[in-house]
């Protein structure tokens, strides 16, 4: 071929050098000008395309007066009617029965008297220990919850006996009112108690912290109030008074009693059904995910349909893998079940690592449309500092900002007041900049020449501008598009370098000036060879979801018809399985070649021997992308496939129900590790920042030979220093964020008891009640001092309107008398079911939740106690309510100003810790696959943990979208908190954490030499390259632990070194020295291969996992800085050009 703007794909000579070569037929398109000149310019034009007359979109129906009204009420009230199901209405009516049964015993005179003055906790513990879940997790939870009580009534009573030791007047004797005057405090005593105090609260909130959201949280919360009530109370008598725990205790046990009793007769759930539900929940969004994937597919992708679509199928992705955590939760207890049905629970456990590979190769499938335009992901270039001008002795890649004392000149080219350019404008001044780029990347071929010539004519232009300067307007002037407005005017410009590289790159090899006509060709094609399996692969999804809303529902009616019955779904299950099974073998034979068409003419043997008059065909990339689409389809086929044959395998092999008992030891079923999931774990308040849960801490060593060192002394070598190296170990950990916290808050709690441990203090502390302000302060505390701060706020509300309620129910149940049994028992009858819907699906912040009905329980039942008693707390109703709120605040003021002492965390400082074990977990998983890739022949790494490592990877960080929202408490006085730039980091995070799945995925299906290939072609066996990769995620993972800037130089742009040779359609180079067996020339059989389809979805994967690399090192840069700035870098010299002023403390 002579013509240089012809290439052929065989040979994989493909840099686009043949941009301006057009390569398939544009349609004709007319426009229709309107001829007045008054024409509203703002109006939709008509278009005619091939002759068809079309106009603008239609004018939206007026929406329905029901809507209208909705969208002017102040609350959303919408997951009202989405909540109003059979299967979510009966966990309330259970907890309004135990609600109501707890009433019932609180007013009964012989029971009250039983459980003692703390009667009133049964109610209150009834709304915050709800029995919701299923039988097993009830019991679970009650047998924790009532063991740390038990464990901290035993504490105090080891505390109230060597208090007693110490006490010097001891009266077994003493008047009750004597001993509420505080009149037998004494020092000693008080001293001891006040350290068992703090030693028992550190302990607990430790737990509270180290363990997470979990079964541990609420049984941690009610052995601290057990500690405080029991030690304030303690202190007042002038004996050994151990039965004060009792009152605490015993209605706790009553609870418990009541919750694991009515778990098990008023609908009893089992963890499979639950489970089951789950998933059906994770297949339910998948339906609406495929229909709108046929749609997209017959839509331009210009248009802004397409756009649309796109993003409602990867919220519909989005809200399938939603359910995969609470399903990962349940999985946890599933073999611990006790049910009687068909399937056995460890069976039906068989299907949650089925269905997460189910949704991951969904979220495959919306990959494409991160590949193809418009809606492909742009590299984010150097933002423009905010301010309108620079001034001109700035560096403007300085890591440190200077003071403007000198006249300010705009910078060439940049929008007035730093604003970036309007993405419909920028789109086309981005393309026709590219072409420019293009142009003279023909011209000539050194990158660094290029950068010369550009630089030198805009030094003829601007004299008086420097090298520096002229280069950050260079990386401007490549994309304009994304000028970002920076958050401080004292900002410089970070990721020039980057910009630069990267830009190149895009102009001279990912721009094709008929990539729009290309693009939409390629969906048609995609869309005639993947319908018909993505409507098959549809129909099967809604028998799976159907057979998964019916597989835990009783059998009622005669043997016959229920045989019949199953008969009839195991046929049309089967019938289902066969009609996938059958449309994607005609996919794989046949249909998925429809994509390949564009290409056919290039190997004519005429095709070669030709110099001009035929059409060439499209770079590779092209079919690159439609593969990757086609690969996941297969694999989502394929897999629901698996989990139709796993459905008839149960039906066919469980004809009878049976009683199924726990598959695992009893002494296991207690085991819980801040490592294992949780059912809260995304709405929880507090979480380890250091800790991925769902990752054991041994697979951070089984994946990988690497190990941690320490670097200030030698291992062991003795059993002395075996010994010390363990006392050393467990005295740093004293100093770790959970310990360090729980000392901070059990140091709070002595403080905060103070009044009640002062003889002249402790009688009112005891006859106002502080012990509530005590507890509230004590649990408002938490790591985060964000977390600390929204306690506040939201403990304070939560009180005030909880307190409200409560009042109006004691007047309504009472009137203006001193307690009715009949009337308070028949408020909270009616009131308990329309409280519990609000308190297990109110979609507001736990904390808020509880607080407003534990508020609402307390001033019911303390009012009811106080007139029936003597307590020297004498208040019902309105005047309980205030006094509780003034307590409250008093409590929580304490904690948020003892947030701020040291040691304090923020919740900032979280986020950037947990993206930094993030992305360290993300390298580890890297290196595991490349591993894995590598040693197909005798596998040294174990699938599963990598799979599981990766789910992991990514609940945390959707965990953290959660937790930051607090983040808005934190306020500081040196600035706003960057959170578009956090988001971005997470946003990218999570990226590659779905793409090393995709990864993972094809090395699984490439033959070993095949996959040799592909670790040849991505350089992922290139050491050099593998370095430069790991010393990126080094460089990330500890910027952000530090906050330390990053290097103004980096390895970045890796894709820069990832596409340093052009292979084209080729696999192997021509002048490699092995093949590995595999063809050199391309023919179309090897096209149609369906190996080589797995080797293109693995190259194009490992191109976004390089490319996603390089945009979170730029990303990071943002939030941390640059540092190390070296004159010149990356462009010659230009000897006419000043030296820049050297920026102070650089290098």
């Amino acid at each position: 071929m002579s013509d240089p703007r012809h290439h052929d794909p065989r040979l994989g000579d493909e840099v686009l050098e043949e941009s301006e070569h057009r390569r398939l037929p544009r349609p004709q398109k007319h426009v229709r000008i309107p001829d007045d000149a008054g024409h509203d310019a703002d109006a939709t034009p008509s278009v005619e395309v091939d002759g068809k007359s079309c106009t603008g979109p239609p004018t939206k129906p007026p929406q329905p007066w029901s809507k209208r009204l909705a969208r002017l009420f102040p609350f959303d009230l919408s997951w009202i009617p989405a909540n109003l199901t059979w299967s979510k209405i009966k966990p309330v009516i259970r907890c309004a029965a135990v609600c109501f049964v707890s009433v019932i015993l609180m007013v009964i005179p012989r029971v009250y008297t039983l459980m003692g003055q703390g009667s009133f906790l049964i109610l209150i513990s009834s709304f915050l220990d709800a029995p919701s879940d299923p039988f097993l997790a009830v019991l679970e939870h009650e047998l924790i919850f009532l063991t740390f009580v038990v464990t901290a009534w035993a504490w105090c009573c080891l505390g109230i006996f060597l208090a007693s030791l110490a006490r010097v007047h001891t009266d077994y004797s003493a008047p009750l009112d004597a001993i509420q005057t505080a009149q037998f405090v004494e020092a000693g005593p008080t001293v001891i108690l006040a350290v068992f105090i703090f030693l028992g609260s550190a302990f607990f909130l430790y737990i509270k912290a180290r363990m997470g959201p979990g079964p541990y949280l609420f049984p941690t919360i009610f052995a601290c109030i057990c500690i405080d009530i029991t030690m304030t109370t303690a202190v007042l008598f002038p004996y050994p008074y151990y039965l004060i725990g009792q009152a605490i205790a015993l209605p706790l046990a009553f609870h418990c009693g009541l919750s694991i009793l009515f778990s098990a007769l008023i609908f009893p759930s089992t963890i499979t059904a639950q489970y089951t539900r789950t998933l059906f929940n994770v297949f339910a969004p998948l339906n609406d995910f495929l229909a709108q994937h046929r749609r997209v597919l017959t839509l331009d992708p210009s248009s802004d349909e397409f756009k649309t679509t796109v993003k409602s199928i990867v919220g519909a992705q989005g809200k399938s893998e939603g359910g995969l955590g609470q399903a990962a939760a349940n999985a946890r207890l599933l073999k611990q079940d006790i049910v009687y049905g068909r399937f056995s629970p460890s069976r039906i456990s068989e299907f949650q690592p089925i269905v997460r590979r189910l949704v991951t190769r969904a979220n495959g499938m919306d990959i494409f449309f991160t590949l193809i335009e418009p809606t492909r992901e742009k590299f984010p270039v150097t933002p423009l500092p905010s301010r309108p001008a620079t001034p001109r002795s700035s560096t403007p890649a300085s890591t440190r900002p200077q003071t403007p004392n000198t006249p300010t000149t705009p910078l060439p080219g940049s929008p007035p007041n730093g604003l970036g350019d309007d993405p419909d404008q920028a789109t086309p001044r981005r393309q026709t900049l590219q072409k420019r780029a293009l142009e003279q990347a023909h011209a000539h071929k050194s990158f660094s020449r290029k950068l010369h010539l550009r630089l030198r004519e805009h030094h003829e232009e601007h004299q008086h501008r420097q090298v520096h300067f002229s280069l950050l307007n260079l990386a401007h002037a490549l994309s304009p598009l994304a000028r970002v407005q920076t958050s401080s005017s004292g900002e410089t410009a970070v990721g020039v370098f980057e910009s630069q590289r990267y830009m190149a790159v895009e102009a001279s090899r990912l721009s094709d000036p008929d990539e729009r006509d290309v693009t939409a060709e390629f969906v048609r094609l995609l869309h005639e060879s993947c319908d018909e399996l993505l409507e098959c692969t549809q129909g099967a999804l809604k028998g799976v979801q159907a057979w998964f809303a019916e597989v835990r529902r009783g059998s009622s009616g005669r043997r016959a018809k229920i045989e019949k019955a199953r008969a009839e779904r195991l046929a049309k299950l089967e019938a289902l399985n066969r009609r996938v099974k059958d449309a994607l073998q005609r996919f794989r034979k046949e249909k998925r070649h429809r994509v390949l068409d564009p290409y056919r003419s290039a190997f004519d043997p005429k095709h070669v021997r030709s110099l001009a008059g035929i059409h060439e065909p499209p770079p590779h990339r092209y079919l690159f992308h439609c593969y990757m689409y086609q690969y996941h389809l297969m694999r989502f086929s394929s897999i629901l496939t698996e989990v139709l044959d796993a459905i008839i395998k149960l039906e066919k092999e469980c004809p009878k129900a049976r009683l199924w008992w726990p598959g695992i030891p009893i002494r296991k079923m207690l085991e819980w590790s801040p490592w294992n999931p949780s059912e809260d774990m995304d709405r929880a308040d507090d979480e380890d920042p250091d800790i991925i849960q769902g990752i054991q801490p041994e697979w951070n060593e089984d994946l990988g030979i690497t190990r941690r060192r320490d670097p200030d002394a030698l291992p062991p070598s003795n059993a002395f220093q075996y010994v010390m190296h363990w006392i050393y170990e467990a005295a740093t950990a004293l100093g770790r964020g959970n310990a360090l916290f729980a000392l901070k808050a059990g140091l709070l709690t002595v403080i905060l008891c103070i009044p009640s441990f002062v003889k002249a203090s402790a009688a009112f502390a005891y006859r106002e009640r502080f012990v509530w302000g005590i507890f509230m302060g004590q649990l408002t505390l938490a790591r985060f001092r964000g977390d600390t701060t929204f306690g506040l706020v939201a403990r304070i509300i939560s009180t005030l309107m909880g307190g409200l309620v409560g009042t109006a129910m004691w007047y309504i149940s009472t009137g203006s008398g001193h307690g009715n049994p009949y009337g308070l028992a028949a408020v909270v009858g009616v009131c308990a079911p329309f409280f519990f819907f609000w308190r297990l699906y109110w979609p507001i912040p736990p904390m808020t939740n509880i607080i407003f009905f534990v508020t609402t329980a307390l001033v019911l039942g303390f009012s009811w106690q106080n007139t029936h008693t003597l307590l020297p707390f004498r208040y019902m109703g309105w005047q309980l309510a205030w006094r509780r709120f003034v307590l409250v605040v008093c409590g929580v003021t304490a904690a948020f100003l003892f947030s701020f002492l040291p040691p304090s965390t923020t919740l900032r400082k979280y986020e950037r810790k947990t993206m930094s074990t993030t992305v360290s977990e993300l390298g580890a998983v890297y290196c595991s696959i490349v591993s894995f890739a590598n040693t197909r022949e005798h596998q040294e790494v174990a699938r599963g943990e990598i799979v599981q490592s990766l789910v992991a990877v990514r609940l945390k960080l959707k965990r953290s979208l959660v937790l930051k929202t607090n983040i808005v408490y934190e306020f500081s006085l040196r600035g706003r908190w960057p959170s578009r730039r956090y988001q971005k980091i997470l946003d990218l995070q999570l990226q590659i954490a779905y793409l090393l799945s995709h990864l993972m995925s094809v090395v699984e299906h490439l033959e070993p030499a095949w996959s040799r290939a592909f670790l040849r072609r991505t350089r992922f066996l290139d050491a050099d390259f593998q370095g430069d990769v790991l010393a990126v995620i080094s460089m990330i993972s500890t910027a952000l632990r530090t906050g330390n800037p990053l290097p103004q130089i980096t390895p970045c742009p890796l894709l820069d070194r990832f596409m340093v040779h052009s292979h084209g359609l080729n696999v192997i180079r021509q002048e490699a020295d092995d093949d590995y067996g595999l063809p050199r020339t391309m023919t179309i059989d090897t096209l149609e291969n369906e190996q080589y389809l797995c080797f293109s979805v693995g190259v194009t994967t490992a191109f976004g996992i390089v490319l996603r690399l390089d945009k979170l090192m730029v990303a990071t840069k943002e939030l941390v800085g640059e540092q190390y700035h070296i004159h010149g870098i990356g462009v010659p010299e230009l000897k006419s050009s000043p030296m820049a002023t050297r920026p102070p403390k650089d290098a």
